[in-house]
């Protein structure tokens, strides 16, 4: 399920440079509002695969009207455009709930009114499908450095970066009890990826938005729609529009 949310204010307002944790904030705090004990197991646990947690949604950067660059941060002209999505029904409609029966959102010390909230179509994927990109996808590998474990942050170019997204796609769906076919998914950029450097709790996040194919199994695909590409998906990477398909006969 994926909500299209609409914000406005009477003036441009400012968030800074890094606001999608802001977002992150809000969305925990008003699926709590509405669901404390989902609100509770989505941000203290999660669904578990093996070391791995994942919390199943994911959300855009925002698209407002017009936006120009200032001093430490951006400043939005209204209306401003949200996108949130999730495989699971109920995480979307405790975060509705909120949004409609409040009217309103801070995020960070911005007040923003709800001017409406939408159900977006579910569109119709295919075998092959063409995406691109509303918030940054991010893949990391681990690189020992010394005692250390640190994560190094794939590029688009790099091999690696494709196939731990694939892993990535089929441990959640393996969360969501879906049957997927082994044949390998193959992807394939359309264009020249961008690259973008967030600060997300103190952590710099590489993430990068582009336009790419996606093709073979068509429930794992849609898992990639709906919970979102790569990971930190709950703090606003991955999300992915539709942009056509192709309809391909299944080699299966």
């Amino acid at each position: 399920m994926r909500l299209h949310i609409v914000w406005t204010s009477p003036t441009p307002v400012k968030l800074p440079w890094n606001y999608p944790h802001l977002l992150h904030g809000f969305l925990y705090n008003a699926i709590s509002k509405a669901s404390p004990k989902l609100g509770r197991f989505l941000h203290e646990q999660g669904f578990v695969v093996g070391t791995r947690r994942y919390k199943l949604l994911t959300f855009s950067l925002l698209f407002p009207e017009s936006v120009q660059p200032a001093d430490n941060g951006l400043v939005m002209n209204p209306p401003i455009h949200w996108w949130v999505s999730s495989p699971l029904l109920a995480l979307m409609e405790a975060l509705a709930l909120t949004l409609l029966s409040e009217g309103k959102a801070e995020i960070g010390k911005v007040l923003l009114q709800v001017e409406r909230v939408e159900v977006e179509e579910e569109p119709k994927l295919s075998r092959r499908c063409l995406f691109r990109t509303m918030s940054p996808i991010v893949v990391s590998t681990g690189v020992r450095r010394g005692e250390k474990l640190e994560h190094k942050f794939l590029s688009p170019e790099d091999p690696r970066f494709w196939r731990i997204l694939e892993e990535n796609l089929r441990r959640k769906a393996k969360v969501l009890g879906l049957r997927v076919s082994e044949e390998p998914l193959q992807f394939e950029l359309e264009g020249k990826e961008r690259s973008r450097l967030f600060v997300i709790q103190g952590i710099k996040v590489r993430g990068f938005e582009m336009w790419f194919w996606a093709e073979g199994d068509e429930t794992l695909i849609r898992v990639g729609y709906e919970a979102g590409f790569g990971e930190r998906n709950a703090q606003g990477f991955g999300m992915v529009r539709l942009v056509r398909t192709v309809n391909i006969p299944d080699h299966q």
